[in-house]
């Protein structure tokens, strides 16, 4: 069972602090946004500060990964890509420098 605590608890904390650092630190320049295989149970925790961050930042770039074929946000334009691949096969073929073809 979840409480209050499932997912904002000290971890989260703890991650959202980093987060707010890295953004003061690293905003100004290149940044890639990274969503590997967001699930169906925390999507909104995800992907709204990742696509308001590509939005606000002029040099941020947001790349999605997930099984399930969803697209890259249309209001991001340029500076969104999604791939539909399993994370699994693709980091695995990363890992071994293996050229990646996903499924569709």
């Amino acid at each position: 069972m979840r409480d209050d605590t499932f997912l904002q608890g000290a971890a989260w904390r703890e991650g959202l602090g980093r987060y707010e650092r890295f953004v003061h630190e690293r905003g100004a320049g290149r940044v890639l946004l990274l969503e590997l295989g967001v699930g169906e149970m925390t999507p909104g925790i995800i992907t709204p500060p990742f696509w308001s961050m590509t939005a606000k930042l002029p040099d941020a770039h947001l790349l999605s990964v997930n099984i399930s074929g969803d697209s890259a946000p249309l209001q991001l334009g340029s500076k969104a890509e999604a791939i539909q691949a399993d994370l699994g096969a693709l980091l695995s073929a990363a890992r071994t420098a293996k050229v990646f073809k996903p499924p569709c």
